[in-house]
């Protein structure tokens, strides 16, 4: 995934958030102790808040900062690349470890 998109996505978030919240982006803008205009050029992606202003933003949302951090990366490994390909969330490094073998004894015994 590139900037753009990253940006992208994070802004489609923060306008969700703040949408569904009731929240203009003048009144986030004002609790954030930033102008509106950035907080449309951080909805529209074309700038990415640094973590200082992440973490007013958080503030300023009233959201958890790992909860929101949890569902924006899974929508990322999520969201199509283009209109016939989507990305689709890493295996989990447990699904990838070989089962010990004192759990395959018995299983192939069962088999046979």
């Amino acid at each position: 995934m590139n900037t753009k998109s990253f940006n992208q996505t994070l802004g489609r978030e923060i306008k969700r958030i703040r949408e569904e919240k009731g929240i203009t982006q003048e009144e986030l803008a004002s609790r954030m102790n930033v102008n509106a205009q950035n907080i449309s050029s951080y909805e529209r992606g074309e700038r990415c808040p640094s973590l200082f202003w992440m973490n007013r933003l958080y503030t300023a949302l009233g959201i958890d900062p790992a909860k929101f951090t949890d569902e924006l990366y899974q929508k990322l490994n999520t969201e199509p690349i283009a209109s016939n390909i989507t990305v689709i969330n890493p295996i989990p490094k447990e699904i990838n470890t070989p089962l010990p073998n004192e759990l395959i004894d018995p299983l192939s015994e069962e088999l046979n």
